[in-house]
Parts: C-alpha cells; structure tokens; sequence
C-alpha cells in the first residue's frame, strides 16, 4: 500500500488518558466484542508520540506492536510519558489510541481499523480491556455502554465544568492482570448497576455523586488507605467527590481550591500527588511546524 503521508513531514498524535472508575469485564473468542462496560474520567497531561522529531523516549511495547500490524515500518517514531505506567492512568491504552492514529496518517487507512487494532493487541496483551475504547471518546466523563472496540463498543462522553480540577495520589502500582485477579463479583455487579444509572442521565454531577457512594459502598478507599479514610478524605478542600482505581485515589476538587487539596492529601497521606485536568479534547493529529 502506498504510504499517505511523506516519512519526512514531521507528524504527531496526542491522546489523553483515561482513570475507569467502575467496570465489568466481557470475554468472548473474539479480541474485537470482548472488552468492558464501565465508567470513567478522561484526563490530561496527554501521551504523545511524534514521527520525525524527537520527544526524547522510546514508544512503548503497545505502542510499538501496534504501528507494527498496521504495517508501520522504517519510521522512526518518539514519545513523552507524561504519566507513570502502571499506577491506573491507562497509560498503555493512551499509547495504542495514539499509534492507531499515527499509523492512521502513515498507511492512508481508517481511523476505526486502526483504532480496532490498538484494541485487539490491548485485549490480547491483558493490559486492557476497555480503555481504547474510552480515549476513542476522551473528553470528561467517559462512559462504556457497550464492551467491544471502537466501532463495536458502544461508548458517550460527558464534559467536566471548568471549574474542575483532578488530584490523583498515587500510593503504589498494580498490572491490569493483578487488578483482575484482586476484584469479585459484587465490584462486577455494582459497576454494572453504576453503568446502568448514568445511562439514564450521563452527566458530570450525576458521575461525581454515583462513582463516590460506589467507592464509599465497597470500601475502596478504606482498601487502599486503612480505617478511617472516608472521613479525611471528605475534608479535602473543595472536594466534589472521589473513587478508586487500582492503587490510585481520584479527587475531584475545585479548581480555586486545588492547591490546598493537594497540601491537605499529601499532610494526611505521604504518597505523591499530581494535580491533573479533565480532558476537553479527544485524540487528535497534529502537524510538528
């Protein structure tokens, strides 16, 4: 196939990432209808990965297997890693969205092939199941009606206000198979009740109101804090409300209050935290001037 867009043209593609708040997993025999229902947050700082200039680190594995079936070959191809690996950011679903649209641009095919693709080598990897999906969309609050991937599953975004700040505390790392392994079927039950209500009414307040009695039900950040981290947490200044993934705590605060929230999170609790933005843009292309 001939190449639609010239190796020497500078080119970039961008994704945000994406923090799931609730899911249930589907697995079928095809790597294309087994994905997740769920519920999350799309986030900034976005990954990037550029051909033709350099961002000073290598793509990653996902990343690279994916430009790979898509037959991206003899490009030299760069990345940013705005975010750790690992910690619950998605950051290796970023990664697949963004070579799915560099390979896009490169080999002259569809974005929903290519985005099908950075699917199937998630699923069959087991570094996600439902994320590719999710950035497809990638702006504010991101909700999976339907698991598969992108042309398959079924997916809708919300906005944030932008009076919205996020504060992530990162108190360690977990792999999405660890993740899998840690969760049963009461988590299962209650995000498929989660997904179910914001379908009927998605939006930020509803989202903020719901992830956190579900996280407050299920004991997720007494989980991952010890006893009595519902009732520091509900002193954070300016918060909205908050969930739990992996071993990441998610606080939505307002935004003038922000930086007190991150002094008072990281008083209480000695882990690092990092002040995020919700997502106002999905994935994109840009050119490199």
């Amino acid at each position: 196939m001939k190449e639609a867009w010239s190796k020497d043209i500078p080119l970039c593609a961008s994704a945000p990432h994406h923090i799931t708040a609730a899911f249930s997993p589907r697995w079928t025999e095809d790597r294309l209808t087994t994905g997740s229902v769920g519920v999350g947050l799309a986030v900034e700082p976005r990954l990037t990965i550029c051909t033709g200039t350099s961002l000073g680190g290598p793509v990653t594995s996902t990343a690279g297997k994916v430009l790979k079936l898509l037959g991206v070959e003899g490009v030299t191809v760069s990345a940013s890693r705005a975010l750790p690996w690992g910690a619950g950011y998605a950051s290796s679903g970023a990664s697949a969205v963004a070579a799915a649209l560099l390979a896009s641009a490169l080999r002259g095919v569809s974005i929903s092939r290519s985005l099908q693709a950075a699917h199937a080598v998630e699923v069959e990897d087991r570094t996600g199941l439902g994320d590719v999906l999710a950035i497809s969309c990638g702006i504010g609050v991101v909700l999976r009606r339907r698991p598969g991937a992108p042309g398959l599953g079924e997916v809708d975004c919300a906005p944030a206000p932008p009076s919205v700040s996020v504060i992530a505390l990162e108190t360690g790392f977990m792999s999405t198979q660890e993740l899998l392994s840690s969760l049963g079927q009461n988590y299962y039950l209650a995000s498929e009740d989660l997904v179910k209500a914001l379908d009927k009414d998605l939006s930020f307040d509803r989202f903020t109101s719901l992830v956190t009695q579900f996280a407050e039900s299920l004991g997720l950040a007494r989980w991952l804090l010890g006893e009595g981290a519902n009732e520091v947490i509900r002193r954070t200044p300016g918060l909205i409300g908050y969930y739990v993934k992996k071993r990441l705590l998610v606080l939505l605060v307002e935004r003038d209050e922000a930086y007190d929230a991150v002094k008072y999170t990281t008083s209480n609790y000695r882990f690092k935290a990092r002040l995020l933005e919700p997502s106002r843009e999905g994935p994109s292309l840009t050119l490199v001037a």
